[in-house]
């Protein structure tokens, strides 16, 4: 029993039956977030007359071309680079073959989960704060609704991994001395 507890420990969550859907929950958010991005998010229109499409990343490099450094950075940020960052750790704990025994990594990934919803944020109090008055109008389009969906796939495949990293500690946990 204890050598199949720790065969456990020494796989990679991707190779446990478990992890597959957790694989597959990553590709997908790996597949949405880049779309997510890039994709037209928003819509404004000036005076009624002047319309144009913004993608996220493409408003927070305006941002940042306008010369609004902290508001660029908090929208590049927690939109474009915590996300991706959180992903990218995401992925490593994944097929990570090494068992944590200290549960760094799994500190970490929880505490990037406590962030984990600060990037939608941001983005809803964009839109709010340049929605409907009588000079400038703004509408969402889908690339908000597929990074909010990037979003909450990242928080369900990050669910996941924290919960099967607790498992696999254990499971070195029972056959350390």
């Amino acid at each position: 029993m204890g050598n199949a507890n720790g065969d456990i420990a020494q796989r990679a969550l991707a190779d446990q039956r478990a992890g597959q859907a957790t694989t597959a929950l990553l590709l997908l958010t790996s597949c949405l977030l880049p779309l997510g991005l890039l994709l037209p998010a928003l819509r404004t229109t000036q005076f009624g007359l002047w319309s144009g499409e913004h993608s996220i990343l493409g408003f927070g490099w305006a941002l940042l071309k306008d010369g609004e450094l902290l508001l660029a950075g908090i929208v590049l940020g927690f939109s474009v680079v915590f996300p991706g960052f959180k992903l990218i750790w995401m992925w490593r704990l994944q097929f990570s073959r090494t068992p944590n025994a200290g549960g760094g990594d799994l500190r970490f990934l929880e505490m990037l989960g406590k962030w984990s919803m600060a990037d939608v944020l941001v983005l809803a109090l964009v839109i709010f704060g340049v929605r409907d008055n009588l000079v400038f109008a703004a509408s969402t389009l889908p690339g908000v609704y597929l990074f909010a969906a990037a979003t909450m796939l990242a928080m369900l495949a990050s669910g996941r991994i924290v919960s099967q990293l607790g498992a696999r500690r254990e499971a070195a946990a029972i056959t350390s001395p």
